[in-house]
């Protein structure tokens, strides 16, 4: 998915949902109504907050880009046990197809932009010319960086499975450069968040092998963090708080005020919140008076959390909870480690970020979460020996 353009996936997801459609009628199942209405949750509140809004316009486009939420839990309720077990099965190759996915995005984008700007300008300035100047793939660096981030996890599972020296080799070389490129493009979210999760799976996993590579890994960022001046101004704006007063600021100030009118709109939000189509206005109207350039760029809340509560109320988000702590308890009593991991990053870079409301977001979050979940149910008791395909194939 990463090297797909952008109008391109909804063809592909599309596809998957037909396939997982028909998987169920050949298998004769049932709909999973139970798991689809608590994964789809939080959208079903955006759609119902479309009542109440002013502006629907805004909202209806909010539902458009916060799709995922409702289509990949739609894809897993309707597919059958039988493939579901066929593709979970597979999962390693899928991380590996995420990972050189996710490399070949970062690569021929740095080459394409050498052939444009000085190898030193491509160095500087990749965090900007990434969202702008590569047609289709063009993608803010913070999710290009949850990207990477995902696939480094995925990197500890694989070597956590066993691989020959040889891929060994490969996946370390890999990674090597994917951290290069997340400490270009310096997002402390993203960082703080893989660091975190990446040591609680080594805790979890008590691999040898896991502990030698999360400790180069570890070392490597943080002494590029101390002793590379770029990349240490930048983490130490997060002990420089204060308001922010011009565009020129930190991203950590701009933070800090966003979060100041935050908490004057909140306690006004109540239960249901101001709507799908109104809740970023609601902050826009106060950064007039708090920095004037963050309602001329019409930042949102920049924290996941808060924007839930904006749009759909305190009720919203107390959808949203029961839905992430019912599946992390569960996933925690089958020892689901890679469903945690994945859950525990994005819900980390979630106190800074808004993910659930940008495609490269929201689109990898929800297909991550509703098809590793899955990893807590055995299925294999119920399946029939022929492989998904075989009445196709068959017939």
């Amino acid at each position: 998915m990463p090297i797909v353009p952008r109008g391109a996936r909804p063809f592909f997801i599309g596809l998957l949902l037909l396939g997982s459609i028909y998987s169920k009628i050949v298998d004769r199942e049932k709909f999973k109504w139970n798991y689809f209405l608590l994964n789809s949750g939080l959208f079903l509140f955006y759609v119902v907050s479309l009542f109440y809004t002013d502006d629907v316009d805004y909202g209806l486009r909010k539902l458009s880009t916060g799709a995922s939420l409702i289509v990949f839990p739609l894809i897993i309720a309707s597919m059958s046990k039988r493939c579901l077990q066929y593709i979970l099965d597979r999962r390693y190759l899928l991380m590996w197809l995420f990972i050189i996915a996710t490399l070949l995005l970062n690569v021929v984008a740095f080459i394409i932009f050498s052939f444009q700007y000085t190898f030193n300008e491509v160095i500087l300035h990749f965090v900007n010319i990434i969202r702008s100047d590569i047609s289709g793939l063009k993608i803010h660096p913070i999710y290009l960086s949850m990207h990477i981030g995902i696939a480094m996890i995925f990197s500890l599972f694989l070597i956590h499975r066993g691989l020959s020296w040889k891929k060994m080799v490969i996946l370390g070389l890999i990674n090597i450069v994917l951290i290069g490129f997340l400490l270009i493009m310096i997002k402390k979210g993203p960082i703080i968040a893989l660091i975190i999760v990446s040591g609680y799976l080594v805790l979890m996993l008590k691999n040898r092998k896991l502990y030698i590579a999360f400790g180069m890994a570890a070392l490597s960022i943080i002494a590029t963090i101390i002793f590379v001046p770029k990349v240490n101004d930048r983490f130490s704006e997060l002990l420089q708080i204060e308001n922010a007063q011009d565009e020129v600021t930190s991203s950590t100030n701009i933070r800090y005020s966003i979060y100041q009118c935050a908490t004057r709109v909140l306690p006004e939000a109540g239960f249901l919140g101001f709507g799908v189509g109104d809740g970023k206005n609601q902050l826009v109207d106060c950064y007039q008076n708090q920095a004037s350039f963050l309602a001329i760029n019409t930042y949102n809340s920049h924290n996941q959390f808060l924007g839930i509560i904006l749009n759909v109320g305190y009720l919203g988000l107390l959808a949203f909870a029961v839905f992430l702590l019912f599946h992390l308890i569960r996933a925690f009593y089958n020892r689901n480690y890679l469903f945690i991991a994945i859950l525990l990053f994005y819900c980390i870079v979630m106190f800074s970020e808004n993910i659930l409301e940008r495609e490269n977001g929201v689109l990898y979050f929800s297909l991550f979460i509703n098809l590793f979940l899955m990893l807590d149910y055995d299925f294999k008791q119920k399946t029939r020996r022929e492989k998904p395909l075989d009445k196709i194939i068959t017939a």
